[in-house]
């Protein structure tokens, strides 16, 4: 089986289920980061602190979308330097006062108190570079072999509470630093039931996706991007949303490939 083929036949899957109104063209916009324009370590804190909630049922409860301009104003427009001494209490506290949701019996496993502690930790961590331009000549350094491109996620996870691997991998892929990918439960399922990997480890998922693209010459991204607009139907940038494909197309490239 050449590994190369899969690039091939994902792209195609994906335009033969485009939703009506959408054409091949229309999917060029979906293959680079969401927030790849970024600016200032405002930017670069509000990409982190996004990419924090990206769990689970998280982003159900907390809609940072939807919400993110009255957040940044509870957060003093990105103040770094003041939401850096806050305690996650205090933060929680605020933020149950303005979205008045039901508390949980045991306050440390409640999605606004762990998301609380990641923005702190990623105030902590964007304060770390004094320029944007430090940050990027920080991330370059990573960029070098695969062994390195693993290391950077593995990294930032340890900085910041409640951030694992596939999460830093989601916040430096929608960055613009498209050699990332985010081993999400699509690319697990993916991986492991076609056999391209022989568990559902996240790093081995990862690995395996960017050496797919590099034998296809193409970004880890946008591999990435192609097999989760196939599994998740989620055209998210035009407002459209559509039921997934995923056991469908596992079940065509199974056959494709074996």
């Amino acid at each position: 089986m050449k590994n190369s083929k899969i690039y091939d036949l994902a792209y195609q899957y994906l335009v033969n289920i485009l939703p009506e109104g959408l054409e091949e063209k229309d999917l060029e916009k979906y293959f680079m980061g969401d927030n790849a324009n970024y600016s200032s370590l405002e930017d670069i804190f509000e990409r982190l602190i996004l990419s924090a909630q990206n769990y689970q049922g998280m982003p159900n409860n907390i809609k940072f979308g939807e919400r993110k301009k009255r957040i940044r104003e509870l957060l003093h427009n990105y103040d770094l330097k003041w939401i850096a001494v806050q305690d996650a209490e205090s933060l929680y506290s605020l933020f149950k006062k303005e979205y008045n949701f039901t508390p949980s019996t045991n306050i440390k496993q409640n999605s606004w108190y762990k998301w609380s502690n990641s923005i702190i930790d990623s105030a902590n961590f964007v304060s770390e570079f004094k320029s944007i331009d430090e940050f990027r000549d920080f991330i370059k350094q990573f960029d070098y072999n695969l062994a390195m491109l693993t290391a950077l996620p593995l990294l930032i996870s340890t900085k910041i509470r409640g951030f694992g691997f596939a999460l830093a991998c989601d916040f430096l892929k929608e960055l613009g630093y498209v050699n990332y990918v985010k081993p999400d439960t699509h690319l697990k399922d993916i991986c492991y039931e076609t056999k391209l990997c022989d568990s559902k480890d996240e790093i081995k998922v990862f690995e395996t996706v960017v050496k797919l693209a590099d034998e296809s010459k193409i970004t880890p991204y946008k591999l990435d991007k192609i097999l989760w607009l196939i599994c998740s139907g989620n055209f998210y940038i035009d407002n459209i949303k559509v039921k997934g494909y995923k056991k469908n197309f596992i079940e065509y490239l199974k056959k494709e490939i074996w």
